[in-house]
């Protein structure tokens, strides 16, 4: 359990994204400045676009006192598949989901308060079994960007609230103004020493669908399946890593009890995947920075259609 914060924010629903893309090299330091002849300014090897005004920070990327909330839930017969980006499908008992709610008050020590709220569950594809995320809410333009550019995860924009309380926390997460703020989820932890022990499934590393549609109606669409976790060490449970990628001393987990509502926006559809029966909930805190970084995910196919 203390690994499982970490491992997330590694592989996924953490959620923001680092990776290390090449770009143009640094000009010699003796060369006239752009002010003088017009010619291009020297630019870092990382240069995201708008160059100008990178929309998230050099990469990779490191995050600070992470908070995640896991909810294992089962979804109604038939839910999971029909959420499921293709080629995918579900693996296991086919209605089996994790709630990760995930907060982080910093990245890059330069002031980032990110929340993000994933709906993964377990998949398979060909030979290779992990998990996907069918949707992930997030409140940072930062972390909806990378993410979805460089993986393509499936973010959405959201506006998402922690709230502690005398038994533990609320999470909530509602649309944007632009949509009048109208709810899309509660979810309700209470901490307790009295949960019965529940066998959790093996997520393993993410595999995600990343799909670029086509700009013009002559072009087809470019889609990629991009596995994040696949040159990690094996996962030794749900959500954990182990080796190298264990968490730091400090990590403070609970178990608890939770109750998740979701409801329907114009565009977020989420009540076929309920009413959600919730089988376990677990929290874990990690005082400090995290050590090392997100890496680059491996693109195991690749198609136009």
């Amino acid at each position: 359990m203390k690994r499982s914060a970490l491992f997330i924010a590694l592989v996924g629903l953490c959620a923001i994204l680092a990776i290390t893309i090449p770009g143009c090299a640094p000009q010699d330091s003796n060369e006239t400045s752009v002010l003088d002849n017009n010619e291009n300014p020297p630019r870092e090897d990382f240069v995201p676009s708008p160059i100008f005004s990178p929309p998230y920070p050099p990469l990779p990327h490191h995050f600070s006192d992470i908070h995640t909330i896991q909810i294992l839930c089962r979804a109604p017969e038939g839910a999971i598949k029909k959420a499921l980006a293709p080629p995918l499908e579900p693996a296991g008992d086919g209605g089996l989901f994790v709630l990760l709610m995930a907060w982080t008050p910093d990245v890059e020590k330069q002031g980032f308060n990110v929340h993000e709220i994933a709906i993964n569950a377990p998949i398979q594809w060909k030979d290779k079994v992990g998990n996907t995320t069918l949707i992930e809410y997030i409140d940072s333009d930062m972390g909806l960007i990378a993410g979805r550019e460089i993986y393509g995860w499936p973010k959405k924009m959201a506006i998402i609230e922690w709230t502690q309380t005398d038994t533990g926390w609320t999470v909530t997460a509602n649309k944007m103004q632009d949509q009048g703020g109208i709810p899309l989820m509660k979810v309700e932890y209470k901490v307790s020493d009295a949960t019965p022990e529940v066998e959790w499934p093996n997520m393993g590393p993410s595999l995600l669908v990343r799909r670029i549609p086509p700009a013009s109606l002559t072009t087809p669409s470019f889609n990629q399946i991009v596995c994040v976790g696949c040159n990690m060490p094996q996962a030794s449970g749900p959500l954990e890593a182990s080796g190298p990628l264990e968490a730091p001393t400090g990590a403070k987990d609970t178990k608890g009890f939770a109750t998740v509502e979701f409801f329907d926006g114009p565009h977020d559809p989420l009540t076929f995947l309920g009413p959600v029966e919730v089988l376990d909930a677990k929290m874990s805190i990690m005082e400090g920075d995290m050590p090392g970084g997100l890496g680059l995910g491996e693109v195991l196919h690749q198609w136009e259609e």
